[in-house]
């Protein structure tokens, strides 16, 4: 008898702790087929079907869902209505969209993890594909940027850095907050895939920053003949296996004068802070044939030494998430 409350109680628990992926399947549905905008001023299910032409026993589902867990609101007179907080984190028309994580999440990292019993057998290891997901994994990375550029910008200013190199830019969102606060600095970002360079022009434009330069190129084949105050290296370290990352300290090196720093914004492997998202980070990274596990501080530290480099600065910028800010010098 008590084996079985145990079990009961067991059960229980994984059935309470799965509610919380509730939330997260209901906001991904939403933001990916529009449905929080469907709903922004409020209709009724069967006006949504009939004008996006939709599944009315699925979209029903989601809806009562929603009114459930506090997404959407049911109004007296029968329809539904967007709530406000979803509106602002979860809507594709809003600029405050957090969507593009739940994107990432969902479709890239989700899937990977559950793909671990296949993949623990001797299955083929699954294949990142930037063409697919290279804008999704660009756009997640502007949010971060209001709460790491503050100490980007500290670390700029300390050093009056004039000129700045970001290699693999994304949508060279750093370079933009630069040139709002700095638009004297000489700015230059590089990315590899084409449709993000496009996009990262194109809101260079529409913004009229025009001290900013973007190239699009694979970064180990770019050449540049001036050199630099500083080179940003975000979120790169992990597309290349171990024996190759001392190349981008190479690169860096090579683009710098002799008074050089190096930025670099990355999870870390066994961090001081976020040990269980820098777990998971490396076993969805494991579970792909071209990517790779995060750094460790001291692979970082002696790569930089091979090419010149002193660590000067280790700032943790989302401490659940093992996120940091790392700072190099050349050796003067």
């Amino acid at each position: 008898m008590l084996q079985e409350w145990l079990r009961l109680w067991q059960a229980r628990k994984w059935m309470k702790s799965n509610e919380k992926f509730l939330y997260t399947w209901h906001a991904y549905v939403g933001y990916s087929m529009h449905l929080f905008d469907l709903f922004l001023k409020g209709r009724t299910v069967q006006d949504a079907v009939s004008s996006q032409h939709l599944d009315e026993s699925l979209l029903k589902r989601w809806v009562d869902v929603g009114v459930a867990i506090g997404h959407l609101k049911r109004k007296r007179n029968g329809k539904i209505k967007t709530r406000k907080k979803m509106r602002q984190s979860l809507s594709k028309s809003s600029h405050h969209s957090v969507g593009a994580l739940l994107k990432e999440m969902m479709e890239l990292h989700i899937p990977s993890l559950l793909s671990y019993p296949e993949l623990l057998q001797g299955e083929k290891k699954n294949r990142f594909s930037e063409g697919h997901f290279a804008s999704t994994v660009a756009e997640t990375s502007t949010i971060l940027e209001r709460l790491v550029f503050p100490k980007v910008y500290r670390w700029i200013k300390k050093n009056n850095i004039q000129t700045v190199i970001d290699l693999g830019c994304g949508y060279a969102g750093y370079l933009m907050r630069l040139s709002e606060k700095r638009s004297n600095m000489e700015l230059v970002g590089v990315e590899v895939n084409e449709e993000v360079c496009k996009e990262a022009k194109n809101r260079i434009n529409s913004n009229k920053f025009n001290n900013i330069f973007l190239y699009q190129s694979d970064l180990r084949d770019w050449q540049y003949n001036k050199k630099v105050d500083m080179v940003m290296l975000n979120n790169l370290l992990y597309y290349f296996p171990q024996s190759e990352r001392e190349c981008l300290f190479e690169k860096a090196y090579k683009l710098t004068g002799e008074n050089g720093t190096i930025g670099i914004i990355t999870p870390l492997d066994a961090p001081n802070h976020g040990q269980a998202f820098s777990a998971a980070f490396n076993s969805f990274m494991n579970a792909h044939e071209n990517l790779y596990p995060l750094p460790t501080i001291e692979s970082m530290k002696a790569d930089a030494k091979k090419h010149g480099f002193k660590i000067k600065k280790i700032q943790p910028v989302i401490k659940e998430g093992g996120w940091y800010f790392i700072c190099f010098a050349k050796n003067r």
